[in-house]
């Protein structure tokens, strides 16, 4: 699809996209990803962990927002070229093979957005008197696991058990090589970032993306940020085209959320249970305008718990 066939005639492009959609455009990409990655093993070698912990997640959430662009096969024209990216950062971010897991869930989740087979539509299946279970399962990591199990048996094929157990080996060869210099305090540093982010960062996005009040319209939330998340909060195009970079992704709502209903969201989902999943994508809505979130806005100002 071009991309200049899925942006909304009601939105004008901004000046300079000439060079967003240039050949040259994927190096914002590639530069953001190695600035990231840098500073992040900055961090985790030369400061402590009370020091490096807010900025080390806040970093790695970002580093996961990057290699999203990668698992798309967006940033390279060959997929093999993306997925040795994404499988270089598998290992040496210690995800021991997570996330060939979070690649399967992902594709999974486009393929049947909201719908049954979309791995999302777990915790929404839970009650209220299911409160913990629900809690649990809406944890990523618990899912990918899930996602594993049901690899191991045959019923995923697009997960590939090679390559998470080469992104496990990975990882092990370089915790043995931190531990050989050294610096165990890096290895449990960074595990330790890793298991907050997904945790609640990414628990936290996973909750507004997609879930609503009863008898919403949409299937997709997009909503403001008060730090960047690489324009993934315009998660409505990022659906529309799955393979449109983040740096051409526009809003579609006309009042996308406050950047408040980031944190509120999970609440209502998870806590409360008063906001479901929202409905099936359907081809319609690649025609349709989004929902208008202004209204929500204000209901939720006057009724949500910020706990």
């Amino acid at each position: 699809m071009d991309f200049a066939e899925t942006l909304s005639p009601t939105r004008p492009e901004r000046p300079g996209t000439m060079f967003l959609r240039s050949r040259y455009a994927p190096l914002l990409t590639h530069g953001a990803l190695l600035v990231l990655s840098a500073s992040m093993w900055g961090l985790l070698w030369f400061t402590p962990l009370w020091l490096m912990f807010i900025p080390g997640t806040l970093l790695a959430h970002r580093i996961g927002i990057l290699l999203h662009e990668y698992l798309h096969g967006i940033p390279f024209r060959n997929y093999r070229s993306n997925l040795a990216v994404y499988g270089f950062f598998d290992g040496t971010m210690l995800m021991f093979g997570l996330m060939e897991l979070f690649r399967g869930t992902h594709l999974t989740h486009h393929r049947w957005l909201n719908a049954p087979g979309d791995n999302a539509a777990r915790p929404s299946k839970t009650t209220p008197r299911h409160a913990l279970f629900n809690l649990l399962i809406s944890n990523e990591a618990v899912q990918h696991l899930l996602f594993l199990w049901e690899a191991i048996r045959g019923r995923q094929a697009i997960v590939r058990l090679s390559r998470v157990a080469s992104g496990a080996a990975f990882s092990t060869i370089c915790i043995l090589g931190l531990l050989q210099l050294g610096r165990g305090d890096v290895v449990l540093k960074l595990i330790a970032v890793n298991f907050f982010t997904v945790l609640i960062p990414v628990s936290l996005r996973g909750a507004i993306e997609h879930h609503g009040p009863a008898g919403a319209t949409g299937f997709a939330n997009e909503y403001h940020t008060w730090i960047p998340l690489f324009n993934l909060n315009r998660h409505i195009h990022h659906h529309e085209d799955m393979h449109c970079p983040w740096y051409l992704l526009q809003y579609r709502s006309a009042n996308p959320l406050a950047a408040w209903n980031y944190f509120t969201y999970w609440y209502h989902v998870y806590v409360s249970h008063d906001y479901v999943l929202m409905r099936p994508m359907s081809a319609q809505d690649l025609t349709q305008s989004a929902p208008d979130h202004s209204s929500e806005n204000a209901a939720n100002s006057n009724n949500v718990n910020p706990a």
